[in-house]
């Protein structure tokens, strides 16, 4: 179970994987708010993210953990069509306001492969990639969303490398201001694992 961002950034490190990582705090005052207000939140910032990156991430795997860890559950192979719908079910039946929030994602991007080398598809992609929100009487609403480096790189992948990269940034740009908005809070988190090169909207050439 991660702690907070630091503490994601640390473990990604430890797996090797290379990513970009975006946040901002909500500045939300969790103690004022019912679990059921909660929860309510949690699943608005849910359905604003998917809003904002659809086109771009498919929900894969998600891990839902109440306050002081009193209930966990993990799902699996989701299906993009019936998601939001089994999360909302699983958040009528918790008795307690959640406390962190993981929806591990599969990307969908351009990608040089070995039938068509010359030229890039656009297609769904197993790579590290993923949203995670905190939230509770100790936490102000911090959300994360990360993604893999590979597709954005200019220099690992093979053959015209700057072609992948003017492809597949200009989604995750564009992707990144529309949560911006969703949201109405500003991005002021920008990190990144392996030195990966990032900016405010996504990953520098």
């Amino acid at each position: 179970m991660l702690k907070n961002f630091d503490e994601f950034l640390e473990t990604t490190w430890e797996r090797n994987e290379v990513v970009g990582a975006w946040g901002f705090n909500s500045n939300l005052n969790f103690a004022a708010l019912s679990p059921e207000e909660t929860n309510v939140w949690f699943f608005e910032q849910v359905f604003n993210f998917l809003r904002a990156f659809f086109g771009l991430v498919v929900p894969d795997a998600m891990e839902v953990i109440t306050y002081d860890a009193t209930q966990h559950i993990q799902k699996n192979n989701l299906d993009q069509q019936t998601f939001l719908d089994e999360l909302m079910l699983i958040m009528k039946n918790l008795k307690e306001p959640l406390w962190t929030f993981r929806l591990n994602l599969n990307i969908v991007g351009f990608l040089r492969t070995s039938f068509k080398p010359d030229s890039p598809v656009r297609i769904q992609i197993q790579e590290p990639c993923s949203f995670i929100i905190w939230g509770g009487p100790d936490e102000t609403g911090f959300q994360n969303f990360s993604i893999s480096y590979h597709i954005f790189s200019t220099v690992v992948l093979e053959g015209e490398n700057q072609e992948l990269w003017s492809l597949n940034q200009p989604i995750l740009e564009k992707a990144l201001q529309k949560w911006e908005q969703q949201t109405g809070h500003m991005i002021d988190v920008v990190d990144s694992t392996g030195e990966a090169p990032v900016h405010r909207h996504g990953f520098a050439r």
